[in-house]
């Protein structure tokens, strides 16, 4: 029989359980703590209470709450009648509203129902600056009546028109006339702000009759066209874009034939570069199509360039040049290749204005100040003009690089006399102690 543990006797003896457990007696296991949600029980048993902060990031997400728009009580909802300060028939009509809400307030909407301004007018008025022999002043005030109840709705105004024996209106009639009564009244009236604003509460009634009418007319026209005109207008289109294909071939033609027979000097930029080749004028990417496919610009073959010899220039014609001041240049040889670098374009005199370089500018620029004269702006770029405004610059950089030139000679000079100096002092001296050396006894 096994051995009763000392439990079992204090069991049978009736004796209290010791403060302190013994060696037999097993221990109470501790009490553990609740694993959180959003984790594993076995991932929870290996990391244990001892991470809370990847417990945490391992949680089971919320959701996010839906609003609570009732206020958490019921809402006493009631049918009453309520008051519209916009209508002025008295008009009574009900709707839902919230219990708690005064039934005396006015209705909220009514703040939206914004009404144009339309002008009022005496008699005295309308006898100083709104009389008008096409118009009685009592078809005026019908008019303003119109416009004011149907809120300056010219459509409607238009429809719902119908003075009593009097003369059919159109639309243009009657927006000529009561933008027209707005105006004179603006004008004459006193004007409490300043003029800028006064205008332009002006400007905002302009209207023109004619130019409306016109308009009109012209959009009823394009619309009644029948399809023998539309199709009459389509096929003059495409007749003036063959007239102005053939105009561009006709002046690209002229070109080529004066390029050919003058060279250089018919003054043509668009002239074949060696380093690029014989290549088209056109370029084949903005070729453009027409209405009926065709090539607006086709590509164009150039000619060679064959140089005429040079014609003897008239007394005439050197009177010409010399008196509107023409310059003409050499034209190259024939055997010579016309290209980019010999050829001469004609360009504007102040563009060829001459600088000095930039490691000398400011110095150059300061001689040339230095006699009264500005360097960065010619007034009258002429020939003679810029050939001196060169001479200036050309001399004013050879000063500068003449003044470093004597400067750094100065400089080797003032070096050479401090040395010669040194060596002029320290001769006496040698002189001196050679000759008391030879005066001392020897030993």
């Amino acid at each position: 029989m096994a051995g009763a543990s000392a439990a079992d006797v204090r069991s049978i003896l009736s004796l209290p359980a010791p403060s302190t457990p013994g060696p037999s007696q097993p221990k109470k296991a501790a009490a553990s703590a609740k694993k959180p949600e959003g984790i594993s029980r076995e991932l929870y048993s290996l990391i244990g209470s001892s991470a809370p902060t990847l417990a945490a990031q391992l949680a089971k997400p919320r959701l996010k709450q839906k609003p609570n728009l009732g206020g958490g009580g019921k809402v006493r909802w009631q049918w009453r009648e309520f008051k519209n300060g916009a209508r002025n028939d008295g008009l009574k009509l009900s709707h839902w509203a919230k219990a708690s809400t005064d039934p005396d307030a006015d209705y909220p909407f009514a703040k939206y129902n914004v009404q144009n301004v339309v002008y009022t007018y005496s008699q005295d008025e309308y006898t100083r600056v709104l009389e008008d022999p096409e118009w009685t002043k009592e078809e005026t005030d019908y008019l303003f009546d119109m416009v004011r109840e149907f809120d300056s709705r010219f459509y409607i105004v238009t429809d719902r028109y119908d003075y009593p024996n009097g003369t059919p209106r159109s639309m243009e009639d009657l927006k000529d006339r009561y933008y027209s009564v707005c105006r004179k009244l603006i004008r004459n009236r006193p004007w409490g702000g300043d003029e800028a604003s006064r205008m332009q509460l002006m400007s905002s009634f302009q209207f023109d009759k004619e130019r409306e009418v016109t308009r009109k007319k012209y959009l009823t026209s394009l619309e009644s066209r029948t399809p023998e005109q539309i199709a009459e207008e389509e096929a003059l289109y495409i007749e003036l874009k063959k007239l102005e294909q053939t105009e561009r071939r006709f002046r690209r033609e002229r070109d080529e034939l004066l390029r050919t027979l003058l060279g250089a000097d018919s003054g043509l930029s668009d002239l074949a570069i060696d380093e690029e080749g014989p290549a088209a004028t056109s370029d084949p990417r903005k070729k453009k199509k027409g209405p009926v496919g065709m090539d607006i610009d086709s590509p164009v073959t150039p000619s060679s360039a064959v140089v005429l010899p040079k014609r003897a220039q008239s007394a005439k014609s050197a009177a010409y040049d010399a008196m509107h001041c023409i310059q003409r240049t050499d034209t190259p040889s024939a055997n010579a290749t016309t290209t980019k670098s010999s050829h001469q374009v004609a360009c504007l005199r102040s563009f060829r204005i001459a600088y000095p370089k930039a490691a000398a500018a400011a110095k150059v620029s300061a001689v040339v100040q230095e006699l009264g004269l500005r360097m960065d702006r010619v007034v009258m770029p002429t020939r003679d003009v810029l050939a001196q405004h060169e001479m200036l610059i050309e001399a004013a950089a050879a000063l500068v690089e003449t003044k470093k030139v004597v400067d750094r000679v100065e400089q080797d000079i003032r070096v050479a006399r401090e040395r010669l100096g040194l060596r002029e002092s320290e001769a006496p001296g040698e002189g001196a102690s050679t000759s008391v050396g030879e005066g001392m006894p020897s030993g």
